[in-house]
């Protein structure tokens, strides 16, 4: 859906795929950043291509929202994500 410049995507049922996450992991600082808090556990021990293709399998692992910004990228909403998405726009 895209309405005045903004898209909204429902991770849930439309998860990015694992060349969505790999682009959006280099931005960043890498994929463990992209992983929910709660599924933290689950994803122990995964890294690189095999964390990407595990949050590729289900959008609910990813940490949202996922917020893009010109060069800014905010994830979740945390304290640190809303000042850095207030300093962007």
């Amino acid at each position: 859906m895209a309405e005045s410049g903004l898209e909204v995507r429902n991770l849930i049922k439309e998860p990015l795929t694992a060349g969505e996450l790999r682009i959006l992991a280099s931005r960043v600082g890498g994929a463990q950043h992209l992983v929910a808090p709660k599924r933290r556990g689950e994803a122990g021990g995964l890294d690189g291509e095999k964390l990407l293709e595990w949050l590729a399998e289900d959008g609910a692992r990813v940490r949202r929202p996922i917020v893009v910004a010109g060069k800014t990228i905010t994830l979740g909403f945390t304290d640190e994500a809303r000042a850095q998405l207030e300093s962007a726009l």
